[in-house]
């Protein structure tokens, strides 16, 4: 059964600060509908995220540095002092039970985020309407309570907009 995920690395090229996004582990039967699993040390994965482009908040899923960083978990030996990007990760408990058809939900919104973002853009900010911010706008539209996204959205380091929310339409 599919596992998901509330994950968090080190920012791309920055000193200090996390990059939330979401991973879902999905055993050898499972895939979601439309992302390509990744796979290291024969274990499937995927990730989904709010990544910042041109000034806005898009959708990337399996974004480079998000698979790095669970491959160099998975694999410690890819991990190198340049490269290495200190994941966390803390368990969602899925709000209707099962994992895979969780992990096919927020796939969904996630996708729908991207539709709907194409013509009514999303700006980004560091202190809220970041990646954090979409993390936990996607966890609540798919049902997750907000006891369960402020522990899952707690890691080490420095974290921003882990609590706030966008506007839920943008992924309906």
């Amino acid at each position: 059964m599919a596992q998901v995920f509330w994950a968090a690395r080190d920012l791309d090229g920055m000193f200090a600060g996390n990059h939330s996004f979401i991973l879902i582990y999905l055993n050898q039967n499972e895939s979601l509908i439309r992302t390509k699993p990744e796979s290291e040390n024969g274990t499937k994965f995927v990730t989904l995220g709010g990544h910042l482009k041109g000034g806005n908040l898009i959708f990337i899923a399996n974004q480079q540095a998000d698979v790095q960083c669970v491959k160099e978990v998975l694999n410690p030996s890819l991990a190198g002092f340049w490269s290495d990007f200190d994941m966390e990760e803390n368990r969602i408990t899925p709000p209707s039970g099962g994992g895979w058809s969780f992990a096919i939900k927020l796939e969904e919104l996630a996708y729908k985020y991207e539709s709907n973002t194409a013509t009514k853009t999303q700006e980004y900010g560091l202190l809220n309407f970041n990646c954090a911010t979409w993390v936990n706008t996607l966890l609540k539209v798919a049902g997750v309570s907000q006891s369960e996204r402020i522990k899952t959205g707690e890691f080490s380091g420095v974290d921003w907009g882990e609590e706030d929310l966008l506007d839920e339409s943008l992924f309906k």
